[in-house]
């Protein structure tokens, strides 16, 4: 199973390779003459015999039995189509980068606060045991705590992925997960990157409006902007309008001001310029946003444990005085 690392170095050299003029299975055999571990050989050598067996590049990796994320399916088919897969590939290089970068930062916040809310709950344990002199069973107490604490910490974690997967086509959950401060700017900045992204790669590759919208929706992983375009952009395109008037109605959806640069583009024939443009912008905003997040995170975090631990140190002093008043009675 590929970690975003993996992805990252895979990508960025796929990126190189194709843009030097490699098709993509002699790419993925020069990244294996550098030998890299097994886990990337084993996923390069299944594209390989995917492209050797005459199918796509979103065949094969839709086929594989270390499946991408939807994310990944559907920006990689998206620059198939287009016929930009460097950019595809450079645009997931710089994601993944970023996403271990904050990863690592916030993992390494944590250590510490999560060190400290141990040693509240051994400590705890401690004083519990003096009072009651049952060494085995608070022992089993502070056992059983941690458990807890580690199944509640997995839980949230693999339910948030999974709501996080499934707001890519649910509106209403995209709609919540956008509300959390910051975390959501991320979302926000980084579904409009790749929207007008792959809205640009698309026009230039001569598609039709409305199969741009489509593809760029879909690959913006965002649940509000998929059903914006389905029930919005796509009926005001196909009826012969403009996109631009129909962003400027959809303020939570498209800032205004990119709203107003769309349709002054579109106007004078420069969108794809002032596509490029926006893209940079707002990917620049999502990597803007996450490193907050990688510093304010931990220090949440910190706050919180900070507050678990006092609680278990007054919890404590009252068990000493408890046994202190015993002794003098």
């Amino acid at each position: 199973m590929l970690n975003d690392r993996d992805k990252y170095l895979i990508y960025s050299e796929l990126a190189k390779l194709s843009e030097a003029g490699f098709p993509i299975n002699n790419a993925a055999e020069a990244i294996l003459d550098t030998r890299p571990p097994s886990r990337q050989v084993n996923f390069l050598n299944e594209i390989i015999n995917g492209i050797e067996a005459k199918k796509s590049l979103t065949e094969t990796i839709k086929s594989l039995p270390s499946k991408l994320s939807p994310l990944e399916v559907s920006l990689i088919n998206a620059g198939e189509k287009s016929g930009k897969i460097p950019e595809i590939f450079n645009h997931l290089s710089r994601y993944f980068s970023l996403k271990n970068t904050i990863q690592k930062k916030i993992k390494a916040g944590l250590i510490y606060p999560v060190l400290l809310l141990h040693l509240g709950i051994i400590l705890l344990a401690l004083a519990k045991t003096a009072q009651s002199r049952d060494f085995a069973s608070e022992a089993m107490n502070v056992f059983t705590t941690l458990i807890i604490f580690y199944l509640a910490c997995a839980i949230f974690y693999f339910s948030f992925r999974a709501a996080n997967r499934k707001a890519q086509r649910s509106a209403s959950l995209d709609a919540f997960l956008n509300k959390i401060p910051i975390f959501g700017k991320v979302r926000k900045s980084f579904a409009l990157s790749r929207f007008t992204e792959i809205l640009r790669t698309y026009l230039i590759s001569s598609h039709s409006v409305s199969s741009s919208i489509l593809a760029a929706s879909e690959a913006s992983a965002s649940g509000r902007i998929l059903q914006c375009a389905k029930e919005k952009i796509l009926p005001s395109v196909d009826a012969g309008n403009p996109v631009g008037p129909v962003l400027a109605t959809e303020p939570d959806n498209f800032p205004p001001v990119f709203a107003r640069a769309y349709i002054t583009s579109e106007e004078s024939g420069t969108l794809d310029v002032e596509l490029k443009k926006w893209a940079s912008v707002f990917t620049d905003e999502a990597e803007s946003s996450s490193k907050k997040m990688g510093v304010i995170f931990p220090k949440i975090a910190y706050l919180l444990i900070v507050i678990i631990v006092i609680w278990q140190i007054f919890k404590m002093a009252n068990i000493y005085f408890q046994t202190l008043e015993k002794l003098i009675r």
